[in-house]
């Protein structure tokens, strides 16, 4: 489940989707911020909220890796991200007043780097107004989770105060078993209380998911047919054309299904099927959605019901591709699927014997991501194609 804070709101459009909305002089600290996630999403996102008015005055920006970079070095790197990554039109003012905000401090995650960090950012409480308040970043897989966080409290920038706070966001994957995602909470939440943990699924942060709540509660069309007296199965599918690209050493071992069927297609799932939440604070919302997953159940058998496949190399379009086996850095007796589909029941009065299709894929024959509710057919078809159609002859 994603989990928002009361500190921040999912902002609504194109990159800032990854970004939660920060109020008041603050700054941000990003772990693993030479990583494919902060160089393509992360940092043009940062960009893109300066360009928009969204970012506080004062806004700083902070950098760690072990890359022996300056100022100047981090700032052609962000920039470079920008200018490829933004979907709003580059602006050279508004880079200007954002460079002045953007530092890099050199370490791992194991060392004396984070003494460095504590030390530059306490000067940056003082020059550029953040107030000691900070979100971190974890642009970085769960196994250095445990280290950054007790780093973190090991040098006395994980607790907020009465006057500052401190917030981590977490992407996924998030563990990869239960008993995995549990432990991984335990080592966050030792730190972290639970109201300064953002955990953060960019795709609830996409305009038209958003929009299925305004589709199914503010419509009263809908909502009478929202339900299995009507609607025979739903499909949700996130299809993609491209093959792995340059993840292979994230991909290798997580897979589509647990890539996107656990955290994306869940979240879509639970989004159209959950009940009117009382309110939509993030409390509220939680509380429903939870509802829906606790009510939802795999359906037997999985032989028959289930599917996993990698794709092989041959032709697309006019193009011949690799296989994922040839892909540069990934394993070629690894049995990671690319492809994955499922179909989950909710075992509910609104959705009893309705199946959702879940099924996400690489090297589909095209990019597709959509949600179809299709309907039952009508017990008695007039207009049978088989059968031409007559008109009646009218009076006039």
């Amino acid at each position: 489940m994603s989990t928002t804070s009361a500190w921040v709101n999912p902002l609504r459009d194109a990159k800032d989707k990854r970004l939660p909305r920060i109020a008041g002089p603050s700054g941000m600290v990003i772990f693993g911020v030479t990583g494919d996630l902060a160089r393509k999403k992360l940092l043009p996102a940062i960009y893109d909220l300066a360009n928009r008015g969204l970012l506080p005055a004062g806004f700083t920006l902070v950098g760690y890796g072990r890359r022996d970079w300056d100022k100047q070095a981090f700032c052609d790197y962000v920039r470079e991200a920008a200018e490829a990554g933004a979907r709003t039109t580059f602006s050279e003012h508004v880079w200007e007043h954002l460079a002045k905000g953007i530092e890099f401090v050199q370490g791992n995650f194991d060392d004396a780097g984070f003494d460095r960090l504590s030390a530059r950012l306490s000067e940056l409480n003082a020059s550029r107004g953040t107030g000691g308040n900070w979100a971190y970043y974890l642009s970085v897989p769960p196994e250095f989770f445990s280290d950054i966080c007790h780093q973190l409290e090991r040098v006395g920038m994980a607790d907020s105060t009465e006057s500052s706070w401190r917030r981590v966001i977490i992407e996924k994957p998030f563990g990869h078993d239960q008993a995995s995602a549990r432990q991984l909470n335990e080592i966050v939440n030792a730190v972290f209380p639970e109201s300064s943990v953002f955990r953060i699924d960019h795709y609830l942060g996409k305009e038209t998911v958003q929009n299925i709540m305004a589709l199914r509660f503010a419509n009263q069309i809908f909502e009478p047919m929202w339900n299995a007296h009507y609607i025979d199965h739903v499909q949700i599918t996130m299809a993609e054309d491209i093959g792995l690209g340059g993840r292979a050493g994230y991909y290798d071992g997580i897979g589509a299904a647990r890539d996107v069927i656990q955290n994306h297609l869940l979240q879509l799932l639970a989004l159209v099927a959950m009940e009117e939440p009382s309110s939509f604070d993030p409390e509220a919302l939680q509380a429903e959605k939870i509802k829906v997953l606790r009510a939802t159940n795999a359906v037997h058998p999985l032989n028959k019901t289930t599917a996993r496949g990698q794709y092989s190399a041959g032709w697309q379009g006019s193009e011949y591709v690799k296989g994922l086996r040839e892909e540069e850095g990934f394993d070629p007796e690894s049995t990671t699927e690319t492809y994955a589909a499922c179909t989950l029941e909710v075992n509910s009065r609104r959705w009893a014997g309705v199946p959702f299709y879940l099924r996400t894929g690489k090297r589909l024959g095209r990019r597709v991501t959509e949600i179809a509710l299709v309907f039952k057919t009508a017990p008695h078809q007039p207009f049978d194609q088989a059968k031409p159609m007559r008109w009646a002859k009218m009076p006039w």
